[in-house]
């Protein structure tokens, strides 16, 4: 297999994790066009799809342009840096260098608002209690409910996010992961309460 062709079969695998949804059908194929479009508000059409996914033959190639959508689909800004920050890191060795845009908890001042999203469409705000620790106080579409706190020190983007002591109703601190297929799209400071 060449490598654009593994590429592209690691990029197919990632926005089926995306949608949570395996793609094999030609119902698949129309749901996952719809939710390109509600996300991105870009179109790839259905028949483009199930060539790419191999469902149907067709062209042997594929625009670069198709790449670029599927792969913000999937929280990179283009085909170009998927490839680099994801296909060849992920074929690299185990240990590697991340120079992915990060924010450090220490440059969020008391009561500053962060928002951290990741796919498939979750959004959350979470405000900075000092030294690293936080408390979730808007969540949509997430696991992680508004009154959850957790320690933090670093959200970088396109890396799954760590929550130390991640404390939930009554249940026992405990290690949660956000993002793990992915990682964060996004995670800005929003304002200061």
């Amino acid at each position: 297999m060449s490598d654009i062709n593994q590429n592209i079969s690691i990029l197919r695998v990632l926005v089926e994790q995306a949608v949570d949804h395996r793609v094999n059908t030609s119902t698949d194929f129309a749901f996952l066009s719809g939710c390109i479009q509600g996300r991105l508000k870009q179109t790839i059409s259905v028949s483009t799809l199930e060539r790419i996914w191999g469902y149907v033959e067709g062209y042997q190639t594929v625009r670069e342009s198709t790449l670029d959508i599927l792969s913000r689909f999937v929280g990179f800004p283009d085909w170009q840096t998927f490839v680099s920050d994801y296909c060849e890191v992920s074929s690299a060795q185990s240990s590697h260098r991340i120079s992915a845009p990060t924010l450090l908890a220490s440059d969020v001042p008391v009561g500053g608002i962060v928002v951290i999203e990741w796919n498939p469409g979750r959004h959350c705000e979470i405000r900075h209690k000092g030294a690293g620790e936080w408390e979730v106080t808007t969540s949509v579409k997430s696991k992680l409910s508004v009154g959850d706190t957790f320690r933090c020190q670093r959200f970088t983007l396109n890396q799954p996010l760590y929550l130390e002591d991640y404390c939930h109703a009554t249940e026992q601190p405990s290690l949660f992961v956000v993002g793990n297929r992915g990682g964060l799209t996004k995670a800005a400071v929003l304002s200061l309460s």
